[in-house]
């Protein structure tokens, strides 16, 4: 699995074959397929052993925002679902990065394996826009589900590219620098409420 999640994510799905993964984990490829008999079940099982432990805790963040007495703020909003993120690549910088990118890349595809994990019961967009609505009371509709796309979609993506020169490698030994996180908080919070209007 350590395998497959550092070629998947550092390359592509498309571009990893499960021989690949069975020769990067020094095992025959009679071995990896008797516990994967394929290469989605492998992607799978390479999501899900960071996606559900992830998807509780936000979706627990979410819901206490949610039900909380008083009106959230944006922030709250954005903190809710960002730290999580970071928590896996403070944890592991190498590996977890190698899953953030298979995660935003299945994301962006629509993939449905991405798709079952995100859209479970209760599903982490329909709360985030439930707390979204509390917070910017004047944006409904298709509205309050561009600004969720566009700010989820984001987020991951600037979190996944937290190697690359256009964020300025934010990432090391240490995990992601949180001057980094703060400003794509602040971004995202932001972008999120720009333009509102009042109910």
């Amino acid at each position: 699995m350590d395998a497959a999640e550092h070629l998947f994510g550092m390359t592509s799905v498309d571009a990893v074959s499960l021989r690949s993964v069975a020769r990067a984990a020094g095992v025959a490829p009679a071995a990896l397929t008797h516990y994967f008999p394929d290469k989605t079940a492998l992607v799978e099982a390479v999501l899900e052993r960071r996606a559900e432990p992830l998807g509780s805790e936000v979706r627990e963040r979410l819901t206490a925002l949610v039900e909380a007495d008083e009106d959230p703020r944006v922030v709250d909003l954005v903190e809710a679902v960002v730290r999580p993120f970071v928590a896996i690549l403070d944890a592991d910088p190498v590996a977890g990065l190698a899953w953030m990118k298979l995660f935003t890349a299945l994301g962006l595809a629509e993939d449905p394996l991405w798709l079952r994990d995100v859209g479970r019961t209760p599903s982490i967009a329909d709360l985030y826009a439930q707390v979204l609505q509390r917070a910017l009371p004047g944006v409904r509709g298709d509205e309050l589900y561009r600004r969720v796309g566009i700010a989820m979609y984001s987020m991951l993506s600037a979190l996944a590219g937290v190697d690359l020169a256009g964020y300025g490698h934010p990432i090391s030994a240490d995990g992601v620098d949180p001057r980094f996180v703060d400003q794509l908080v602040v971004f995202t919070s932001a972008g999120l409420a720009a333009g509102r209007t009042e109910a």
